[in-house]
């Protein structure tokens, strides 16, 4: 059975990098009819994040990403939480120390940050006797010096070996052991790092596939290694290309994020506000983020995940960079909306809904069934549904002028004149008609009409608006400002 994980690190909010990485698996999982793991990597307590943890989980939720397994769900291969699984991790650095492929290496950090400044530097096979380690000393020495638990462990890698792995997305790689030093396995404070408890608990809960970041690829030699000093096979890996700002330039960051007023985040942070409050429907987040590095969700978008998983193929990833294009995703947004039964969307937003369903309980509908062809996020109905639940208040005031330079201001009287005497449908026809009569610009005509209902020259039609306020309504906007108008 394929088995995938997500192992995000309560460090911070996860992006949509971790997003994607997520909905690979769990698409993945989907399409094979296997199991999603999520495991918190927890071993660095100095950068965990206080509600990082319930975010990872609330993100999952958002999109209706089923965890399988996990720390609120439990399992058989559980803890799921690196911190809790210490005992097991000392059982294996146990073995590797034993079978002499890993060794207690009692070097400070100064003695180290001396040995760096020499840009060269590396710590591996031709280096390690310089320092104090369990090669390098005696038994007496190395009884004295262990029994003070002052003291990594690093991997033992031994010279001119030629690694080779195969990654599904990138084919054969081939690294030579000088170029990798003894990575650390279990730090100062007992706990392992990143790359000795990835390795053992991939391979404990029985992870087939590892889906990660481009970032980790560099790792891939190490974990190999730790892998055979264990005598264990190494899952299959896939290595997802990194996700690049709008300028294609660099990596994706909040400094873009906030400079382009977009968000990297899926829900809100503490602060700082995530694409739900920009916006932008979980559905359509997740088609979008599909589609950064991948080919199979560009045709035909599917937004639902049960749907999208049927299409899903490892052979459809790319390996360039992938660029995020926040406009893009309002597209795909755009189209949603515009699909979505209006009775759904209002229950699932009611909050945005509630003035409107209040103030015209029986054409609610009609009004969105128009209104959300025009938006592409859902903050956008917000100010297109102003014109029909209350009076402007701002008027734009440049065209305003406009106008009044093409038409002096006792001839707007022509609104009242035709608005009273005609039905909602003829307004227009008959505006147009007595324009005509008296010489009237009916394109400044019409603009005024806007500017009285909606305060600028953008918004729903006109004279679908008359017909859902009503002409009191309607006549009390234009007669406002025109007073306005006459007070100046």
């Amino acid at each position: 059975m394929v088995r995938v994980r997500f192992a995000p690190s309560p460090t911070g909010p996860i992006h949509i990098g971790g997003v994607r990485t997520a909905l690979y698996n769990y698409l993945y999982k989907l399409n094979k009819g296997g199991r999603f793991i999520l495991r918190i990597e927890d071993t660095d307590g100095s950068r965990r994040l206080d509600g990082a943890e319930k975010y990872i989980y609330d993100v999952l939720d958002y999109y209706k990403i089923k965890v399988d397994e996990g720390p609120r769900e439990g399992g058989e291969f559980g803890p799921y939480r690196q911190s809790e699984r210490k005992e097991i991790y000392n059982k294996y650095i146990d073995l590797l120390i034993e079978k002499g492929l890993a060794y207690y290496c009692y070097a400070s950090k100064e003695e180290l940050l001396n040995a760096r400044e020499d840009k060269s530097f590396s710590y591996n096979s031709k280096t390690r006797m310089m320092f104090k380690n369990s090669l390098s000393l005696n038994d007496e020495e190395n009884l004295s010096l262990v029994k003070k638990k002052k003291y990594v462990v690093r991997l033992k890698v031994e010279a001119d070996i030629e690694l080779r792995m195969t990654d599904l997305l990138r084919g054969d790689i081939k690294v030579n052991s000088n170029n990798l030093e003894d990575k650390i396995l279990i730090k100062g404070d007992g706990l392992p790092t990143y790359h000795f408890a990835n390795v053992v608990d991939d391979y404990l809960m029985k992870i087939t596939t590892i889906i990660r970041g481009e970032e980790w690829l560099p790792s891939l030699p190490i974990h190999k290694l730790i892998y055979d000093a264990l005598g264990w096979e190494m899952p299959n890996t896939v290595h997802l290309p990194l996700i690049l700002n709008p300028s294609g330039l660099g990596k994706l960051s909040k400094r873009d994020a906030i400079g382009n007023n977009y968000s990297i985040f899926p829900i809100k942070w503490e602060e700082l506000d995530g694409l739900k409050e920009k916006g932008l429907p979980a559905e359509a987040q997740l088609a979008y983020i599909s589609q950064l590095g991948s080919s199979f969700n560009n045709d035909d978008i599917e937004l639902d995940v049960n749907k999208m998983s049927k299409k899903f193929k490892l052979s459809s990833l790319q390996r360039g960079g992938a660029r995020f294009d926040f406009e893009k995703a309002k597209s795909i947004s755009q189209k949603y909306l515009s699909a979505i039964n209006s009775e759904f969307l209002m229950s699932k937003y009611p909050e945005i809904f509630e003035k409107l369903k209040i103030a015209f309980p029986g054409n609610a509908v009609e009004i969105v069934d128009l209104i959300k062809t025009r938006v592409s996020l859902i903050t956008d109905f917000e100010l297109e549904l102003k014109p029909f639940v209350e009076d402007p208040t701002r008027f734009d005031i440049a065209t305003i002028e406009k106008v009044l330079r093409a038409i002096d201001v006792s001839a707007l009287d022509i609104f009242e004149e035709n608005i009273k005497v005609n039905s909602v449908d003829t307004i227009k026809e008959n505006i147009y008609k007595v324009s005509k009569e008296k010489k009237l610009n009916f394109g400044k005509l019409m603009q005024f009409l806007r500017l009285s209902l909606v305060g600028n020259l953008s918004g729903p039609d006109v004279f679908f608006i008359i017909k859902m306020i009503g002409k009191n309504v309607t006549l009390r906007r234009v007669n406002s400002l025109i007073e306005k108008i006459k007070k100046q």
